[in-house]
């Protein structure tokens, strides 16, 4: 939530879609950008006053780790004497103007947040610094901050080096992790208890209860069995991400597409039966429609980003919703992820300083005080298990504990990194979208996709 009590913004609005098919065709004829070559000064050793008297510009969508930043930004000015001009701005409205900004490659903004897709189109335009060699230099990196505390599912996410199609985990490290979602269920325990049904632990044990769910009545409403995203754009691939893993789907091998494969074809026909069980309308639901129909008390189960958590436990649903980890399949379970991170701007001409406040951000201790401000959830492992992290979350039943399982044992970046993944991820959620609706037959609409992909990868 923000200042004002709003839902947050989070990282798959829709709108926010079109912005990114923007710039994957602005990075295909990017001028160049800042170079990555890391720092280019020496200095003696680290000192948080090594920078004083620089003033940082930064830009970063409204979110709850921005909101909590802003509060604790003057500590990090008397801390480094460095000055922040932070700007926060609605999702869209950031992405378009830090697209801007970037192809301009003016350096007005030092350092700002990003996500997975985001550093794959920025790295390949050459916007977004490569951070390895800062966090390498012992002259520069603070002795404490310990980046081995960071999960590392998180920093494999936000490594690349970029070649299209190519593997996370290796190559450059164009951004630090901040706030990340995986995918749980959610259930409602109330609904189940009244219908004797065990929490499902496989994707048929999760269709069966749907389905024995779906359109019976519950506290004088009639419910539906299931609800989820169901949009024709790529952010419908995180929760769909939960039975493409159980399934042992991909996207992509050896530099062509797999969603046609029997395991990808196989995930998406459970896909569409549970679906049948979702509202009809939920075949054009964001996360932001889904969500509101679960804490409409409209919904048994839902899956989703587990960081929801402080949305449903502050409504009228509070105490009833239940946390699992996603359901297991042939290949067992899975979860893609959504890592918010701070970037720095190659082209930015105040990069030790920038380096300062993204270490500072980042730290155990800024991380820590975040969760008070909603940041959920954690990035470092000793903040998520901090007493802070416990106590913030002691009345929300089972969560705190499926979360970081979810993120240490079955969490990872699901899809292939590449420059031009939001259209391939659009590309094959139309299709998804079209078998949903009955419109073609999985497969058809798999073959499709698949076909569709491929020339995009071709041009």
């Amino acid at each position: 939530m923000d200042h004002y009590g709003k839902v947050a913004t989070r990282p798959h609005r829709v709108a926010g879609v079109g912005v990114l098919a923007t710039i994957t065709v602005l990075a295909g004829c990017a001028a160049g950008g800042g170079t990555t070559a890391g720092p280019d000064t020496e200095i003696d050793e680290f000192d948080w006053r090594n920078f004083e008297g620089t003033e940082l510009n930064l830009l970063m969508s409204e979110h709850p780790f921005s909101n909590a930043i802003s509060e604790y930004i003057p500590e990090f000015e008397e801390l480094t004497g460095v000055s922040v001009n932070l700007e926060t701005l609605t999702e869209t409205d950031y992405m378009v103007k830090l697209l801007t900004e970037l192809q301009s490659g003016s350096g007005s903004y030092d350092a700002f947040m990003t996500s997975q897709p985001m550093n794959y189109q920025y790295a390949a335009a050459g916007w977004i610094e490569d951070l390895l060699p800062w966090v390498e230099d012992e002259t520069r990196t603070a002795p404490d901050w310990d980046f081995d505390d960071f999960y590392p599912a998180l920093i494999e996410s936000l490594r690349w080096d970029k070649t299209e199609y190519s593997g996370a985990g290796q190559g450059g490290l164009w951004a630090l992790p901040v706030n990340e979602e995986g995918y749980a269920l959610f259930y409602r325990q109330d609904i189940l208890e009244a219908n004797g049904i065990a929490v499902p632990q496989t994707v048929d044990e999760l269709i069966a209860a749907a389905e024995q769910l779906d359109g019976t009545e519950f506290d004088g409403r009639q419910i539906s069995g299931f609800v989820s995203r169901g949009d024709k754009t790529y952010p419908t691939l995180n929760p769909f991400s939960t039975f493409l893993m159980a399934y042992g789907g991909t996207d992509i091998v050896d530099g062509k597409a797999a969603v046609n494969s029997p395991e990808s074809v196989a995930a998406a026909e459970k896909w569409v039966e549970i679906m049948q069980y979702a509202p009809d309308a939920a075949s054009t639901y964001t996360w932001y429609e889904a969500q509101q129909d679960f804490i409409a008390g409209n919904a048994a189960f839902y899956i989703d980003a587990d960081h929801m958590a402080p949305d449903f436990e502050k409504s009228a649903i509070a105490g009833t919703v239940g946390y699992a980890l996603p359901p297991e399949g042939p290949a067992g379970r899975g979860s893609s992820m959504w890592v918010w991170s701070l970037g720095m701007n190659a082209a930015s001409d105040n990069k030790d300083a920038a380096w300062q406040f993204l270490q500072w951000a980042s730290s155990k201790e800024t991380l820590t005080s975040a969760i008070a401000n909603g940041n959920m959830n954690p990035t470092r492992i000793s903040v998520a298990e901090s007493p802070e992290m416990a106590e913030a979350t002691a009345e929300w039943g089972n969560y705190n504990q499926v979360w970081q399982e979810i993120l240490a044992d079955y969490a990872s970046w699901a899809y292939t990194p590449a420059a031009t993944w939001p259209q391939a991820g659009d590309i094959w959620t139309i299709e998804i979208q079209a078998a949903v609706l009955g419109q073609k037959s999985v497969k058809e609409a798999m073959d499709d996709a698949a076909a569709q992909i491929d020339q995009l990868i071709a041009e």
